[in-house]
């Protein structure tokens, strides 16, 4: 048998309204609203997908501020701690700075010390400093008090007291020191 070949059957009657100005217009009226309406369906599903992958991005974003909220949070005590320690550094190396300041004036003291002068007491006060002791000689004193007035760091020189202990036989002195201006910081 031979292979039958298909005939085209059109059940809608052909229509001159088709080929007018019109019927164009419609047909492309028609095409285009149907392109227009599958994109419009292609944006709205690609609008509604991509919020899943917002939400997403979102709720990573979220949990990474908490996540740096707790890190701030966390050093936000030893911020406290540091800011408390260094507070206590500067007033130990003030006082360092200080207790360097004396260290130095004690050296120069033991340094101009004669041989027979021993100290009773030492008093360090901020612009004054006052020693106390005997000598075993008035030449001992005289070299002492002499070596005081050439350090640097003395304005004056107060002989404050002078007795001799006949149950010694040393010179007690009372020697007061004023600092010059500005050697006392």
């Amino acid at each position: 048998m031979p292979a039958s070949t298909f005939k085209k059957i059109n059940l809608i009657p052909k229509d001159s309204f088709e080929f007018s100005l019109l019927g164009k217009s419609m047909k492309w009226a028609l095409t285009v609203g149907r392109v227009l309406v599958v994109l419009t369906e292609f944006v709205v599903i690609l609008a509604f997908t991509s919020r899943f992958w917002f939400d997403k991005k979102l709720n990573d974003l979220s949990e990474a501020i908490d996540q740096k909220q707790v890190v701030v949070r966390s050093y936000s005590q030893v911020e406290l701690q540091m800011r408390d320690i260094l507070a206590r550094q500067n007033r130990v190396s003030e006082f360092v700075k200080s207790n360097l300041k004396i260290g130095r004036f004690l050296d120069d003291v033991v340094n101009i010390t004669p041989v027979d002068v021993f100290y009773e007491q030492i008093v360090l006060r901020g612009d004054s400093r006052s020693l106390s002791g005997k000598s075993g000689t008035p030449e001992g004193l005289a070299q002492l008090i002499s070596r005081v007035k050439k350090m640097e760091e003395i304005g004056s020189v107060n002989v404050g007291e002078v007795s001799f202990d006949q149950k010694e036989g040393n010179i007690v002195f009372v020697l007061n020191l004023g600092l010059k201006k500005g050697k006392n910081e």
